[in-house]
């Protein structure tokens, strides 16, 4: 009789110790994902700090690109009518092109943060 008691001892601990496995495995996935999804809205906060800066500088470019037009043309409102076409070309470009420029990139970068070990990304950081 002592063996089946050792048996299920035995059972017993194996259960405890594939829980504690799956409580570990859980948490590491866990810790995992908030890593990598901080090292996404990082740079995801840097890129719109990025783009937001360098819209700004061409909102001024465009102005002033607008009023040396204005001053050519000797009109003010006609050299802002210019900037503005060139700007709506522009956009009509990175809309017809935005697919292909900026979707493979994307997805990617995405498949490298969440798909891809990186474990060397990880200690550049520290």
């Amino acid at each position: 009789m002592s063996g089946m008691d050792e048996l299920r001892d035995e059972l017993l601990d194996l259960r405890d110790d594939a829980l504690d496995y799956v409580r570990l495995r859980w948490d590491s996935l866990r810790l995992e994902a908030v890593d990598r999804l901080s090292c996404a809205a990082s740079r995801a906060l840097g890129c719109i700090l990025a783009l937001t800066l360098l819209l700004g500088a061409l909102m001024f470019m465009m102005f002033a690109l607008a009023l040396w037009l204005g001053e050519l043309t000797g009109h003010l409102s006609l050299g802002f009518l210019i900037s503005g076409g060139v700007l709506l070309v522009a956009g009509v470009v990175v809309h017809l092109l935005g697919r292909r420029m900026f979707a493979g990139r994307t997805v990617r970068y995405f498949v490298e943060l969440f798909f891809i070990d990186n474990t060397y990304r990880h200690d550049a950081r520290k």
